[in-house]
């Protein structure tokens, strides 16, 4: 029986493995942090070691660093703006895929706000799937069911982090003529655990149960976005990114997957037709763009994403830019997040205590708070020169 399918510290979870499994006995469950890890049920596999060979962190390929065609970009249409994390750019990717009879893959919540990768064939779907995730998202059969459609030579625009786009094209074998990618530059994947822990936090002082969820409210403006929650009861929470608890632990690296600190996918030349993110920066490369509302980098890397990103043009406002003013306010491009040192304890007692004092313990402005962060920091550095 194949006893690992990659390095436990290198797994991303994408599910390529389970996926391809040809006799089922792979199953995504939550690990003791709560990241999905792929669990093989001994009395049913047959040790063909497709998994092994499948799973993608076991065919990384060197980074040619072909740098990308790069935008500035953000939607014409203000409600899909208002709405979008950064620059409403997804959106009109999904809609330009779904106006051709395709479907769209991307990350939404399930009924009891778990983040999981779902399907849109309708403009209506599609608005589930935008804005910003900040949990690790379950991609389920999604890899599957986007190949039914391929098979049948329909358009599908799978979205997701660069690690999930590449376990896509692992389980695929190959490429179809009708499949868009479309990747993000990623920080790093929350604890879908630590996200429960919150979000029934959040809801305890409401009284109510959540009905809408945003990470990326953009109330403050998109620079300063914040975590918004309304209540089936009426109650409202909207905090901004350098305030609210669950965002400070994720800018802080305190509940991320271990992988992330040294992701095997973080390269110049993505496997994904398209890679977007937020311009930060933008203020100093394009001064006049500067209003807050949000901008997107756009980077083509392939001639497919080249061309749906013609199909979208005049329903934006765009500009050229060099990769490397993107890549200056964005260093996740290329760059694994950094391991804090905090972070085990942090998600051990994430499992015992409740969330304000977890916060106040490890990302809070107290004295001991701060001297508790210097330390680890400086405990990290003196192993980095060692």
């Amino acid at each position: 029986m194949t006893k690992q399918i990659c390095k436990s510290e290198l797994c991303s979870g994408c599910s390529a493995c389970a996926n391809s499994c040809p006799s089922g006995c792979i199953s995504m469950k939550p690990d003791p942090e709560g990241f999905i890890r792929p669990v093989i049920d001994s009395a049913v596999c047959v040790d063909c070691g497709l998994c092994v060979k499948t799973c993608p962190v076991n065919n990384i390929t060197e980074d040619d660093k072909k740098e990308p065609i790069t935008y500035a970009c953000k939607c014409k249409n203000d409600g899909i703006l208002k709405n979008s994390s950064s620059g409403g750019i997804f959106t009109l990717l999904g809609q330009e895929i779904i106006s051709r009879g395709g479907v769209v893959f991307g990350a939404g919540y399930d009924s009891e706000f778990n983040v999981v990768h779902k399907i849109a064939a309708t403009f209506e779907e599609l608005e589930e799937l935008r804005g910003s995730k900040y949990v690790q998202s379950s991609i389920g059969d999604t890899y599957k069911t986007a190949k039914n459609y391929l098979e049948k030579g329909a358009d599908v625009l799978f979205t997701g982090t660069p690690c999930q786009i590449s376990g896509l094209y692992a389980y695929l074998k190959k490429d179809y003529n009708y499949l868009y990618t479309q990747d993000i530059i990623c920080h790093g994947v929350p604890s879908p655990a630590v996200w429960k822990i919150y979000l029934k936090h959040r809801e305890d002082l409401a009284g109510s149960k959540a009905e809408k969820i945003s990470f990326r409210d953009k109330s403050n403006g998109w620079k300063q976005y914040s975590l918004m929650m309304q209540f089936k009861n009426g109650e409202y929470y909207c905090e901004r990114n350098i305030n609210d608890p669950y965002l400070r632990s994720f800018i802080m690296n305190m509940d991320l997957r271990v992988s992330c600190e040294h992701c095997s996918f973080k390269k110049i030349h993505r496997e994904a037709d398209i890679t977007l993110a937020d311009f930060w920066g933008v203020d100093k490369v394009i001064p006049d763009w500067n209003d807050d509302t949000g901008i997107s980098s756009v980077m083509i890397h392939s001639q497919k994403g080249g061309e749906l990103f013609e199909r979208i043009k005049d329903k934006t406002v765009y500009t050229d830019v060099e990769f490397n003013e993107c890549l200056k306010s964005n260093p996740s491009m290329t760059s694994s997040v950094p391991c804090n040192l905090l972070r085990k304890r942090f998600m051990k007692d994430a499992q015992k205590m409740p969330f304000d004092k977890l916060h106040d313990k490890y990302c809070g402005n107290g004295f001991i708070s701060k001297l508790r962060r210097k330390a680890a920091l400086v405990l990290r550095k003196i192993k980095e020169v060692l």
